[in-house]
């Protein structure tokens, strides 16, 4: 029987031929909404500092018009590493058309994308008034919200306070050894790389140094000898990420205007919890309409950010939370730290003389030393404590008994009231699909699971770069494309 005769495939071979770039993609493909977007910003302030100008020598400047959207491009794709990018330009439709099939290095994407917060910002802002002026920002409901992006640096590079000395002794001793070779072998290039990567390892571990200290001072006493921090990154933080263990990562956090989901600002913390966030986001959002509504998860709910919530005159939206068990938890901890039996914990102390004293449950007087603006502070007499019969399980450690009496603030207690009922409570179900959209979009569409930089300021720049890119989709989901005229 004979066999079948096949063509074969030749993989290796290559031809010249012709490429229609115009046409690589169709005329309703979001790499030319991007590319209209984008000229119809100012991006002067990409161009600050630029030396390749008209009439002079020298190569020109790649067009930050054509980085940014290559960047904006490419994180729709998912792509958020630089050589990646680099290696896709000649490959991906939509790359191709934007960069004119024209090869861009990896260098010049990754400069670009560090390079220019400033600019960054100003595009944001520049983003967000077009689309305010399109209708499609409310400033009426707001949400804020926060969420983990792993760091680039492993657990594996987090070093104890010696560890770190140790290693910073035999920098120092590198650079010192490679300073003082005369030789003519040290004038080489591979001699002025190492000198520079020495130096570079010796102030990263100083810095690393520096970043222990502001650990420490957040962590307890007993702790601060087992403090940690990343030689590689020290500026990131150990926090606990979304599957319950704990990783080095940054705390992403943005507002959010809840008609058309359009990201507000964002703002990058190394503080794992959020509840000092609050008021520095509004405030970054600027001026907002009397009485606009702000959804809040609990971990942002103090009686600081309550109260400075009304202070800027918005509509705080949260959860009720069960206040009065949270004060009975809290309370027994502080109880059981201190060695008090639970039968003497400050509910035992009968409040007289409209708060000027308190009297112990063994007829005792504790006289107010101190009074705050939330709370006032009683001490009994040493001489009474040391002849009671309770000073075991009232005072063991002191041995003279101080209780603090914490006031009511009538603002959180209105928040409180105003969360109990029902539809403030159906106003609040509402704030996960808002907050949540955009993050669920970085790391799910864009893939940023994980910042591809290193340090704070760097992370900052990438994040804005994501929530440009998110804002950009919105506008070409909500504005260019109803716009484009019905195909035939």
């Amino acid at each position: 029987m004979s066999q079948p005769r096949l063509k074969p495939i030749d993989r290796k071979q290559s031809y010249w031929g012709p490429v229609d770039v115009e046409n690589l993609i169709g005329q309703d493909h979001i790499a030319r909404a991007i590319w209209d977007l984008t000229g119809r910003l100012d991006l002067s302030a990409f161009l600050k500092n630029n030396k390749a100008v008209e009439g002079h020598a020298g190569a020109g400047r790649t067009d930050p018009r054509l980085l940014l959207g290559v960047w904006v491009y490419g994180l729709t794709l998912g792509i958020g590493a630089a050589r990646e990018l680099a290696r896709r330009l000649n490959q991906e439709p939509g790359l191709r058309w934007l960069s004119g099939d024209e090869e861009i290095n990896a260098h010049t994407l990754s400069d670009f994308r560090v390079g220019h917060q400033a600019a960054l910002d100003g595009l944001f802002s520049q983003l967000l008034a077009a689309l305010s002026e399109a209708g499609m920002v409310k400033l009426e409901q707001l949400t804020v919200d926060g969420t983990k992006v792993q760091a680039q640096a492993s657990g594996a590079s987090l070093r104890r306070e010696p560890r770190l000395r140790e290693r910073l002794e035999q920098a120092e001793a590198i650079v010192k050894e490679l300073s003082q070779d005369h030789s003519e072998a040290a004038h080489s290039k591979r001699a002025a790389a190492r000198r520079r990567a020495a130096a570079e390892q010796q102030e990263r571990l100083q810095e690393a140094l520096q970043e222990l200290e502001e650990i420490r001072k957040h962590k307890p006493a007993a702790e601060r000898a087992q403090a940690r921090v990343s030689v590689s990154e020290p500026e990131a933080r150990v926090m606990k990420n979304g599957q319950g263990g704990f990783a080095l990562a940054y705390n992403v956090q943005s507002v959010v205007d809840a008609a058309n989901k359009i990201v507000m600002n964002v703002a990058v913390t190394r503080s794992a919890g959020d509840q000092q966030q609050l008021t520095a986001a509004l405030e970054r959002v600027g001026p907002l309409k009397p009485h606009t509504q702000v959804l809040v998860d609990g971990g942002y709910l103090t009686e600081q950010s309550i109260s400075q919530a009304q202070q800027q005159g918005v509509e705080l939206i949260g959860p009720h939370l069960e206040r009065e068990a949270s004060r009975e938890r809290g309370c027994a901890q502080s109880l059981a730290q201190a060695g008090i039996a639970a039968e003497f914990g400050p509910q035992a102390f009968r409040i007289v003389e409209d708060g000027g004293a308190l009297e112990c449950p063994a007829g005792k007087r504790l006289e107010r030393i101190s009074k705050a603006a939330r709370h006032d502070q009683y001490r009994a007499q040493a001489s009474d404590c040391s002849r009671c019969e309770h000073g075991a399980r009232c005072c063991p450690s002191s041995g003279q008994r101080s209780v603090k009496i914490k006031r009511p603030n009538p603002v959180v207690e209105a928040f409180h009231q105003r969360m109990r009922q029902p539809e403030f409570a159906a106003l609040y179900k509402g704030r996960g699909p808002v907050a949540e959209f955009p993050h669920a979009w970085w790391k799910e569409k864009f893939r940023l699971r994980k910042f591809h930089v290193r340090g704070l300021a760097k992370v900052r720049m990438e994040i804005t770069l994501a929530a440009l890119a998110y804002n950009m989709q919105q506008w070409v989901r909500l504005i260019w494309r109803p716009a484009q005229p019905a195909s035939v």
